[in-house]
């Protein structure tokens, strides 16, 4: 009771709460979605067009155009269907970079070079938030609450993270090992995906094995990658036989082409310690101590590009959500 002798309990004072960031954006994904559905219409109408309308030989002599002209009206038909399906598709893609704009990771995206505000919002799409895990619930009806994850689950969902082998394995099976290194598992498993020996090899799809990664979420990433190994000054030259630029002090090239040129350094000696089929003929993989090729090198480096530019992502959506300032 109080002074007053009321058994009223007191009013307590309402202490402000502080909502977590929405960084995980719902529409955006739906806006990613309707641009890849009118992409993928868009390109096999496109197809069928050009298949009308080709009158030239293959590379094995044979013609499998139909050699048909605008003037046919089936043909004058589907070429106005593509052309709207495209203008559908340029007005997605202003929809998806509108959408962007007002997403809370925007600005730092924006000060990267070479990343298009396009992928960057098909990346975030894809990832969802690139600091917290969403709540997750399982086959035998157990749910795990939403929580921070570590960058290297990060890298484990996009697809980049380590399997390990023993040394001289072949690593056609590599669909069967999960993102965490083990035999099962989800997309986040929280266990470490590297061991303590063995030889470490990058995860791949398989025809008719579903890949625990996202793959959609790996190759814009990758692709964000490519874009930035575009931003290189004229200040610093290419060497084209080695595969990599030397940076000038101070220059303006884009922090990824420099990580970039590092790894291509890094790996310009690099030898096979597994065997490779990317880098043998068909149905004869590279032996374990051969080069690598060219291709396989800037695979490489890419990966680590790849992996670099979502590191950072998740700092800055892990700066967000704890309120921290911006480090200039």
């Amino acid at each position: 009771m109080d002074e007053a002798g009321s058994s009223v309990p007191a009013v307590r004072e309402a202490m402000p709460i502080r909502l977590p960031p929405e960084l995980a954006d719902p529409l955006l994904a739906l806006a990613a979605d309707v641009l890849d559905d009118l992409e993928s219409v868009w390109i096999a109408n496109t197809n069928r067009l050009r298949q009308l309308t080709r009158d030239v030989e293959d590379s094995d002599g044979e013609e499998r155009g139909f050699g048909l002209t605008l003037d046919h009206p089936d043909v004058a038909r589907l070429a106005a269907l593509v052309e709207a399906l495209d203008k559908a598709q340029q007005d997605a893609t202003k929809n998806l970079t509108k959408r962007l704009k007002s997403h809370p990771l925007a600005p730092w995206l924006k000060a990267q070079k070479g990343v298009g505000d396009k992928q960057a919002a098909r990346l975030l799409a894809s990832i969802g938030d690139p600091y917290m895990r969403p709540e997750m619930r399982f086959e035998d009806g157990t749910v795990e609450p939403a929580r921070p994850r570590r960058v290297s689950e990060l890298w484990a969902y996009c697809g980049y993270h380590v399997m390990n082998f023993p040394a001289g394995q072949l690593t056609t099976d590599t669909h069967l090992v999960s993102a965490s290194g083990g035999k099962t598992g989800h997309l986040d498993q929280s266990r470490s995906d590297t061991h303590a020996s063995g030889v470490g090899v990058a995860p791949k799809r398989a025809r008719g094995q579903r890949a625990n990664w996202s793959s959609t979420a790996k190759m814009r990433a990758y692709l964000i990658a490519e874009s930035t190994m575009k931003q290189l000054k004229r200040t610093c030259p290419a060497d084209e036989e080695r595969g990599y630029a030397t940076h000038t002090d101070g220059c303006e090239c884009s922090r990824y082409r420099k990580v970039y040129d590092a790894a291509r350094e890094k790996y310009v000696d690099a030898i096979h310690h597994a065997e490779c089929v990317r880098c043998g003929p068909k149905g004869k993989p590279a032996p374990v101590g051969s080069d690598l090729s060219r291709k396989h090198k800037q695979a490489r480096a890419l990966r680590i590009v790849s992996k670099e530019l979502l590191k950072d992502l998740w700092r800055e959506a892990r700066r967000i959500h704890l309120g921290e300032e911006e480090t200039t």
